[in-house]
């Protein structure tokens, strides 16, 4: 009877997250390619990666990254194959051609996925521009790596203040659906929404948007497109704030810092940069570390308080100081300032 009751738990299960998959985070990823760096080798290594594609909905690169930790073509081939329904940007799919042996098994992968009969399924010709405020949508680089940011942020409405300052450049129906997939409260997802409809490039089609929704959030969103006017004009319920660098950016900022030879070099470099960019504490600490007078750090570290997006975490900076007596003069200056 207990063997029975197991077995009805686990189709349940199974039921249950194939009919829904979850957007990884950063800190889930690592941890799943920790287990898998632990498995390596293992006949467990394939069923941890296939249940990982069970569980969440992968991009292109962490699909990649995945079934490099396989042992063999054969068990990549089944692991993209089945991830293939859920990447997020199948556009990317091809990169994950890299990761076989043999070119046979990347053509195999590829006209079972992206062949001829999925390639209408997943390619978009871009539409004619509707919207005389949009001429053109954002590139496709450019929403890539938009993606590829608010993948790493665990906060909704910190994902949100990401997609509405990109929303600039403005966005297709089809890229606002995968940005707003990324958003887990649907009250949010339907304040961005609803945000994004003075910016969306083809206003006509923006009706499909709704299927990213909720039943409920879905109705009061097709009934928002009946009259958008009213609704945009109400003050809007998730401010705007800034974003932190990406982890590209930050690296590519942080590798330029270290190639100048002399601390005024490095301090000018770091504030000519950041008068146009925002960082985490944690960001601001690896900053620091840069450098080797304290009296320095201490004037950069307060320079960057304005430039910080989690102010409240800011005391760690004094971390990355030596003396008691600049770490109580970056406390203090920061206690003034909250």
């Amino acid at each position: 009877m207990a063997k029975i009751f197991t077995i009805l738990v686990i189709v349940f299960y199974t039921q249950f997250i194939f009919g829904q998959c979850q957007i990884m985070s950063e800190r889930d990823f690592q941890a799943a390619k920790y287990r898998l760096s632990s498995n390596r080798g293992n006949i467990n290594t394939f069923q941890t990666a296939m249940d990982l594609n069970r569980i969440y909905c992968l991009t292109s690169s962490q699909a990649r990254e995945i079934s490099n930790y396989l042992a063999n073509d054969r068990d990549k081939f089944d692991f993209l194959k089945a991830s293939f329904p859920n990447i997020l940007d199948k556009e990317n799919f091809t990169d994950v051609m890299d990761a076989f042996r043999l070119f046979s098994s990347a053509m195999k992968l590829y006209h079972q996925t992206l062949g001829s009969e999925n390639l209408n399924a997943i390619v978009h010709p871009n539409p004619a521009p509707t919207n005389p405020n949009c001429p053109r949508a954002m590139n496709p680089n450019a929403f890539n790596s938009l993606l590829a940011q608010i993948s790493t942020m665990n906060e909704d409405r910190q994902k949100a203040s990401s997609i509405l300052n990109a929303a600039n450049q403005c966005m297709t129906t089809q890229q606002i659906m995968q940005a707003a997939n990324f958003l887990r409260d649907e009250n949010i997802r339907l304040d961005v929404m609803k945000r994004l409809y003075p910016m969306v490039f083809d206003g006509e089609n923006y009706s499909q948007a709704a299927s990213v929704l909720a039943s409920s959030y879905k109705a009061q969103f097709l009934s928002f497109l009946q009259n958008p006017n009213q609704t945009i004009s109400n003050p809007p319920s998730i401010p705007v704030t800034p974003s932190a660098m990406t982890e590209i950016d930050f690296n590519n900022f942080l590798a330029s810092v270290k190639k100048q030879n002399f601390e005024k070099d490095k301090d000018q470099q770091i504030r000519t940069y950041m008068k146009n960019a925002y960082m985490t504490t944690g960001q601001i600490k690896q900053v620091l570390k840069q450098l080797s007078f304290d009296a320095t750090k201490l004037d950069l570290a307060k320079f960057l308080f304005d430039r910080c997006i989690d102010k409240q975490n800011y005391f760690n900076v004094a971390d990355e100081l030596q003396f008691s007596s600049s770490k109580a003069e970056l406390n203090a200056y920061v206690k003034s300032h909250l």
